[in-house]
């Protein structure tokens, strides 16, 4: 079982305050164990997009269900099976893995590798009427770990892109549509933030906002972008 209780900030970053950043970060933070990653997720939600929809309206409590990889999987290789909760600011994950297989081939009946964790998902499939797969989401992410706080992680995700059919860990070419253009940054905290990050954010004028990059993709959708 892995969980998961942090704080999480996103910043839109324009690709001059992402050089102007990095410049600053790097006597600060080291590349992270698994630095760069190419990240595939299909989100779950109802069929009248009840989650993603609630999301979007910032609510101090919402959650989210997904199925993730950091490669494109094999059907017998494990992926994540992730529930994300977010409470006044702070973010609570319980992870488990399947067989890429049999989650997407119905995440009903699939084995989970935790069972409790397992137990909670099934509960939340069924208690939100039957979720399914609904939007896929990719993107290219580094990832990075300060210096002096294992725990402060920063990550920037760039080429985001989303598509609401052919929905599988895949990614299409054909189908896939982009969901913005600038880069997402992170940092993901289990306490305060240090007094140099502060800083630094402040002398490139980045200052956190709240960005989804499923709600975006489904108001991107509804507008036909």
């Amino acid at each position: 079982m892995e969980t998961f209780r942090r704080y999480e900030k996103k910043y839109l970053l324009d690709r001059s305050q992402y050089l102007q950043l990095m410049e600053k970060l790097k006597d600060h933070v080291r590349q992270d164990k698994f630095f760069e990653a190419n990240i595939r997720s299909i989100y779950y939600d109802t069929k009248k997009f009840e989650l993603i929809r609630r999301s979007i309206e910032k609510p101090e409590y919402k959650e989210k269900l997904r199925v993730r990889s950091y490669s494109e999987p094999k059907p017998d290789d494990l992926v994540f099976v992730e529930m994300k909760k977010k409470l006044d600011g702070i973010v609570y994950k319980r992870r488990t893995k399947a067989y890429a297989g049999e989650v997407l081939n119905d995440i009903y009946e699939c084995r989970f590798s935790d069972p409790q964790v397992g137990k909670e998902i099934r509960y939340a499939l069924n208690y939100y009427d039957r979720l399914r797969p609904a939007v896929y989401i990719g993107c290219n992410r580094t990832s990075y770990v300060a210096n002096d706080d294992k725990n402060l992680r920063i990550t920037f995700d760039k080429d985001i892109r989303y598509r609401m059919k052919k929905l599988s860990l895949n990614a299409s070419d054909e189908y896939d549509k982009p969901v913005t253009d600038k880069i997402v940054m992170e940092l993901k905290v289990k306490d305060a933030m240090p007094l140099w990050l502060t800083e630094i954010l402040d002398e490139v004028k980045a200052y956190p906002r709240g960005f989804s990059k499923v709600g975006t993709a489904f108001l991107n959708e509804l507008r036909g972008e």
